[in-house]
């Protein structure tokens, strides 16, 4: 058994590592937006439209807009489109000036209430920065931290569903144990439902609280939320009853109280990180088996701590434990085998483990699962074989280990219940770390340095340096930038003077003069006594605005967003495998037929994984696959979608699908099909390459050419456009 768990543990990690990183829930939270935060413009909106991860309830979402000094200006009331995950809401005519969008929302979903506010600018007519500062703040990612009341009221949940389910388990796998163990079983059962009624109840004041403008009535048989909570309350209040007949029939009443807890769970997963999104019928089914065998595992454990420590010593454990052995070693399994696949479906990449909330609380219940495997594993190794031989210290010692995995494992649901408490991974908008633009350029002599400080679209400052043989240049009488927009001659240029700075030689302001998506051409205009005026000029591509995508799709579409179905099945195939490979010997006594079956299921699971991950629709090329090295902001997927319009739409149509009529063949390939089958730098060869024998002609070598920047714009256009839930 130690073995196995050692295997578990090792196979979890590696799968969590070898899990590719893909640019990518509970909670509503903002994907998109118009206007964008932060955003600098030159033409008033006319409308806010705010989009959400997840549908949202209309009566308990609301959005609002304040100006510079917090005063709240009228806009309509809001509207929401059939889709149900967009707000939007009419403004006003807006003149220059700072203003704040703060909206709100409550999840369709799971019933958890998100806030947030971004402010965006309105431009003079001439381009520069209205007067003022913005007053307001507090503004938030969305990525907040889960409410204490939330977090406790689920746990209490969790630990009456422990009590429960460890009494009823261990009166069905142990049916000769001594009267007063039963008795004490039968009593761990009422407490634990009737704990879980309690919380159930409890939850009802939370959910209120979300679902503000409703009444109780309507709130419970009128949303998704409300229903999966009065099915809860019932599992707990069939599980209470049932706990009552134990001791008449105490093998069907324990049945009973193990199916209303099972119903509990589920209603658990419904209204779940699991439940949103595309994928919802695999992914919540993984949640609701992860859920079940965690709480069948500790509640098991606790439930033979509760028997030990009443039937004292001498009781006849060896009829207990090899059956409390086999049940927690598949549990075991099944906890970690699911949560590996969880894992895959709400965090969407490796770098959200370490740069969101969601991420963070997963690692520390990882962390949290080692020391547990550890004491799981002694005391199905030595543990229950000193008990099971009423050793000396027994059943003394086993209860003071097996303590000590009941604390880890409470320990355990107390993250999980912040977990449920906290914003998907998957759901947080990911962003760039970008470093200030800098550029050299020797001009007559003269060494001239532009910094552009933080690069993004928006504000920025910028700072000029002054060289001249390796020493501050003599001072300038001005130095002046004149900004144009290259991507638009319609848009005028404008020009900033520059003051002395920190030290001889430079020279520094600040304000939006690239408040668009696109390149700059930023010429720094350097005047000075006694000599000819220098111009430097210098190319600048601010990074653009972090950009998230909705995933949509029906139940059964693919759960995990930043794996291929080939991946996704082929880990899932592969901790198949290994749940046979550890149980082999467990069912090679059942039988020739059993062994042979369950070798048969070893090598298929570990052959049909390895397939899926490593042999098909793959394409390698000899020289190895680039990495994509533009990230995937607004600036590029703006590139990448003009590019694609003006260059590929023709044979692939606009919308990735191929126009009927084309005379070509082989007919143009549908990209809503393949572009999620191959990573980035697959598809960057395919364009840049291009297909020998079909019409797709190379585009890095063919004239007119593109260069591999703009290739990797229309890479990120099809990754975000063309990538469907449901393929």
């Amino acid at each position: 058994m130690k073995r196995r768990l050692a295997v578990l543990a090792f196979l979890a990690v590696a799968l969590a590592v070898l899990a590719p990183p893909r640019p990518a829930s509970a909670h509503a939270a903002l994907v998109a937006s118009e206007p964008m935060g932060n955003a600098f413009l030159r033409v008033p909106p006319g409308e806010i439209s705010l989009t959400f991860s997840e549908p949202i309830v209309p009566g308990s979402s609301t959005v609002r807009l304040l100006d510079a000094t917090g005063a709240t200006l009228r806009v309509s009331p809001p509207s929401f489109p059939s889709d149900g995950h967009t707000m939007r809401a009419t403004l006003p005519a807006l003149g220059p000036g700072i203003y704040n969008v703060l909206w709100s929302n409550v999840s369709r979903v799971d019933g958890h209430s998100l806030s947030g506010a971004y402010p965006f600018t309105v431009l003079n007519p001439d381009g520069s920065a209205p007067q003022g500062v913005n007053l307001v703040s507090g503004f938030g990612d969305g990525d907040r931290a889960p409410l204490a009341d939330g977090v406790a009221v689920r746990a209490l949940g969790f630990l009456g569903l422990l009590m429960a389910a460890g009494g009823a388990a261990v009166l069905l796998l142990w049916g000769e144990s001594a009267r007063r163990a039963r008795r004490g079983l039968q009593v761990c059962v009422a407490a634990g439902a009737g704990l879980a009624a309690a919380a159930t109840l409890l939850h009802l004041a939370i959910i209120d609280r979300e679902y503000s403008g409703q009444g109780i009535i309507e709130l419970i048989a009128g949303t998704r939320v409300g229903l999966y909570w009065l099915l809860r309350l019932a599992a707990a209040i069939a599980a209470l009853a049932a706990a009552a007949l134990l001791a008449r029939a105490p093998r069907l009443a324990a049945w009973v109280v193990l199916a209303g807890i099972a119903v509990h769970v589920w209603g658990f997963a419904a209204t779940s990180h699991a439940a949103a999104g595309a994928g919802r019928g695999i992914a919540m089914s993984i949640d609701f088996v992860h859920g079940l065998a965690a709480i069948a595992w500790i509640g098991a454990v606790i439930g033979v701590a509760v028997a030990a420590r009443l039937a004292g010593r001498g009781a006849r454990y060896r009829d207990l434990m090899p059956r409390f052995a086999l049940a927690a070693s598949v549990l075991v399994f099944l906890v970690i085998a699911t949560g590996v696949l969880n894992a895959l479906a709400e965090v969407g990449n490796r770098e959200n483990l370490t740069g969101t909330r969601y991420g963070v609380t997963l690692l520390v219940k990882a962390g949290l699962l080692v020391p547990l495997l550890a004491a799981a594993g002694y005391n199905a190794r030595w543990g229950r074989r000193r008990l099971a031989g009423n050793a000396r210290g027994e059943p003394r010692r086993f209860i003071a280990t097996a303590s000590a995995e009941i604390a880890l494992g409470l320990a355990v649901f107390v993250v999980a219940a912040m977990l449920t408490q906290t914003t998907a991974a998957k759901s947080i908008v990911s962003t760039r770390d970008t470093g200030p633009y800098e550029r050299s350029m020797a001009v007559d002599g003269l060494e001239v340095v532009l910094r552009v400080t933080p690069n993004r679209i928006g504000l920025n400052t910028f700072e000029v340096t002054l060289t001249e043989g390796g020493s501050p240049a003599a001072e300038a009488d001005r130095v002046r930038l004149a900004f144009r927009y290259l991507e638009d001659a319609t848009v005028g240029t404008s020009t900033l003077d520059l003051s002395p700075g920190y030290s001889p030689g430079t020279y520094l302001a600040q304000g939006p003069y690239l408040p668009l998506e696109g390149q700059w051409r930023v010429e720094v205009t350097i005047r000075r006594q006694g000599a000819n005026d220098v111009v430097a000029p210098f190319d600048v591509r601010p990074a653009g605005l972090p950009l998230n995508y909705l995933r949509r799709g029906g139940a059964w579409a693919k759960p995990a967003p930043g794996l291929s179905w080939n991946e996704f099945g082929g880990f899932a195939l592969l901790l198949a495998g290994a749940g046979f490979a550890l149980w082999r010997k467990p069912l090679h006594r059942l039988g020739r037929s059993g062994g042979m079956g369950a070798n048969a299921a070893m090598v298929a699971g570990f052959g049909a994984g390895i397939l899926l991950l490593f042999g098909v629709h793959r394409h390698e090329p000899a020289g190895g696959i680039p990495t994509n090295p533009v990230f995937p902001d607004q600036n590029s997927i703006s590139a990448g979608r003009r590019l694609f319009e003006a260059n590929c739409a023709a044979c692939h149509g606009a919308n990735g699908v191929p126009p009927k009529g084309l005379d070509l063949n082989p007919y143009p390939l549908d990209l809503t099909v393949h572009v999620p089958q191959h990573p980035d730098g697959q598809v960057f060869r395919f364009i840049s390459l291009g297909i020998p024998g079909t019409a797709m002609r190379a585009w890095s070598k063919d004239a007119p050419a593109l260069s591999d920047d703009e290739i990797w714009h229309i890479v990120n256009y099809l990754r975000t456009a063309f990538t469907p839930a449901d393929r």
